[in-house]
């Protein structure tokens, strides 16, 4: 018997797991607050004079996606669109890359070798890199780890040779002095969210959460409404921060799948470093600086040497923008007359007393258990599994979309946290609730010993008669 008609039905519960520590509630009023309060101060504080500004010098983009034989998805017309919107409305520099599963190198070196240039080439201070990926994704080997491929397999029981694990090839950015921007545009994408690591401002941004599957490429598909929310927010606010992109992604996006939620997320516990902000460049000069006069002092700062002061300023009612901006204007006018030498002062966020932030911790694991046991467990079929592995009580099959998606939906990984197949695109095949199926399991089996004793004491009384 071959492995397709061995695939056994792999039960996997459609989980809410709680957001971890590293993932942003980019919907909650308190972060919408927060991202505001950072721009505006950013503003304010650009009318200073100091020798390192709020916006990034330089801004690079990487743009990762399969090469044409090694890709299902023809995800190609939406990654060049995506990089016209970087250049044009933005002034970024951005390269594709394309991963070719059928080179010499494996695509784990390759793509090695396209980040590792990627920041030898331009890392820095007052710099961001962004890398995108558009492709299929799955759950790794390990917790928190996603793999990369360009094509479902025939045979989803055999081993993929054609994979690369991105967590790898993310060790190469951790070590960058720039600050990065990860976007993923992939099934499963919020599943390399659950993990983080160093100090330094690195955040990651998921088409999707955990154990979750995206749409194709197409009017619905993450990458559109990427592109359009970068340029509504370009057009209308110039300078912006990740959570307001996503909340315009989620919120606004006229085509983005209202039951698809994007994740963003800290990969670094650098928690007093504010969000990124996105923002458009000026165009290059003559002599390719990005301003038309360059900061002599600036030139001179020895950035290992610098130093962090942070300060909490403790109010007793949340501050109006008009509190924050005088804020910010006597504090340009404080170090303006002083010899301190300070290179730039930076917005930390604001939070909730650590009172409120118990309560509200509680109230919201509260809410996800109420949701989660609302939810029913759902099992997914693997291709070519048989009907004696069927439950007892058919269920009704649930139909694919019109629009097939990047990977298979959900399934359950082994206790280890590993995973060496990736299942078919099949639909999902809903179970009762672990309560109401003990529940019918107990009535089955008074009914079914009720049954068995009322045609045993039958028999005995037909012996028993003359």
């Amino acid at each position: 018997m071959d492995d397709i008609t061995a695939s056994p039905l792999t039960k996997s519960p459609t989980l809410n797991l709680p957001l971890e520590p590293s993932t942003v509630d980019y919907e909650a009023e308190d972060a919408k607050d927060d991202s505001e309060y950072q721009v505006l101060w950013s503003n304010t504080m650009d009318e200073g004079k100091y020798r390192s500004p709020s916006n990034y010098k330089n801004i690079e983009v990487l743009l990762l996606c399969w090469a044409e034989k090694s890709d299902d998805l023809i995800i190609t017309e939406e990654v060049s669109k995506l990089k016209r919107t970087f250049e044009e409305c933005f002034n970024y520099h951005a390269q594709i890359e394309h991963l070719d599963a059928s080179a010499k190198q494996t695509l784990q070196v390759q793509v090695n070798s396209i980040v590792a240039n990627f920041v030898n080439a331009f890392d820095g201070p007052d710099t961001l890199l962004i890398v995108y990926y558009a492709g299929h994704g799955k759950p790794g080997k390990f917790f928190g780890s996603l793999e990369c491929f360009g094509r479902l397999s025939e045979n989803d029981r055999q081993k993929r040779v054609d994979t690369l694990v991105w967590n790898k090839a993310e060790l190469l950015l951790k070590d960058a002095r720039a600050d990065v921007l990860e976007i993923f545009d992939c099934c499963y994408a919020g599943n390399l969210s659950l993990t983080r690591g160093e100090h330094r401002l690195f955040e990651f941004l998921g088409a999707t959460k955990e154990l979750s599957t995206t749409p194709v490429p197409g009017k619905d598909s993450f990458t559109e409404a990427l592109i359009w929310a970068l340029k509504k927010l370009v057009e209308e606010k110039r300078r912006f921060t990740t959570v307001e992109l996503l909340r315009t992604i989620k919120q606004k996006a006229p085509d983005f799948p209202k039951g698809q939620t994007p994740v963003l997320s800290d990969r670094l516990d650098d928690i007093q470093a504010g969000r990124i902000m996105l923002h458009p460049l000026q165009k290059l000069q003559k002599d390719g600086s990005r301003t038309e006069v360059s900061s002599e002092e600036n030139t001179k700062l020895d950035h290992f040497r610098s130093r962090t002061v942070t300060l909490h300023f403790d109010f007793a009612d949340q501050p109006t923008h008009a509190e924050v901006e005088t804020l910010g204007r006597q504090l340009n006018n404080v170090f303006e007359r002083s010899i301190f030498g300070v290179n730039r002062v930076r917005w930390g966020g604001m939070k909730l007393s650590a009172a409120a932030r118990a309560v509200g911790t509680f109230q919201a694991g509260l809410k996800r258990c109420r949701r989660a046991s609302m939810k029913q467990p759902t099992a997914t079929l693997n291709m070519g599994a048989t009907e004696e592995w069927l439950p007892q009580k058919k269920p009704e099959l649930l139909t694919p979309s019109s629009s097939t998606q990047h990977s298979p939906p959900a399934l359950d990984s082994p206790a280890t946290g590993g995973m060496d197949f990736n299942p078919p695109n099949v639909g999902a095949i809903p179970f009762p609730s672990s309560m109401s199926s003990n529940e019918e399991s107990d009535e089955s089996q008074i009914s079914a010993r009720k049954f068995r004793n009322k045609k045993k004491k039958s028999d005995i009384d037909g012996r028993e008669a003359p």
